[in-house]
């Protein structure tokens, strides 16, 4: 009986360090941005694309898929990047960029700032498909939503810190 018990469990660490590295190996960009109301019901978006991929993939592409039609001003993308809708004045549902040479892909484990636009309604967190190349003639896709900085993280940890160091200070008091 002990030995089948032995070899069930290794058999179940064996399907979890295996099925744990596949999931580990898909394509994943984190996507930042901040939003600026600029008032007159226009709000400007910067983004940052980090390319969380484990499997070395490059991210090249991302198309960003409004909630509604919208008038869009196009301003910054980083040097090497471009957009088939992006620069200038447009009415659309999306915006798309993409590197103009895989030397400006972004490599896993590294981001990229400067993608900047204005809508004409505050659009929040907005779904995007970012599109991936192996530079070895794979492809592939990841789907999701933009997340804007959670600055509540932050001010928790704060409180809880400063909150730690008055009782402290009131402990180191009452003893002295």
């Amino acid at each position: 009986m002990g030995k089948r018990r032995f070899l069930m469990v290794v058999l179940l660490m064996l399907v979890v360090v295996f099925s744990s590295a596949a999931a580990f190996a898909a394509p994943s960009v984190i996507i930042n941005y901040s939003e600026t109301n600029l008032g007159g019901s226009w709000w400007q978006y910067d983004y940052t694309l980090t390319n969380t991929s484990s499997a070395r993939e490059y991210l090249y592409s991302v198309f960003f898929d409004f909630a509604q039609e919208s008038d869009v001003v196009g301003l910054a993308l980083p040097s090497g990047w471009d957009g088939t809708v992006w620069m200038g004045a447009n009415t659309t549902d999306y915006l798309d960029t993409y590197s103009t040479d895989s030397a400006f892909d972004i490599t896993a484990y590294s981001g990229l700032s400067e993608f900047n636009f204005k809508v004409n309604y505050q659009a929040g967190d907005i779904p995007y498909t970012a599109y991936f190349d192996d530079h070895k003639g794979g492809y592939s896709s990841a789907s999701g939503i933009t997340a804007a900085p959670e600055p509540i993280s932050s001010i928790l940890f704060l409180t809880g810190g400063a909150t730690l160091a008055v009782r402290r200070y009131i402990k180191k008091k009452k003893n002295a």
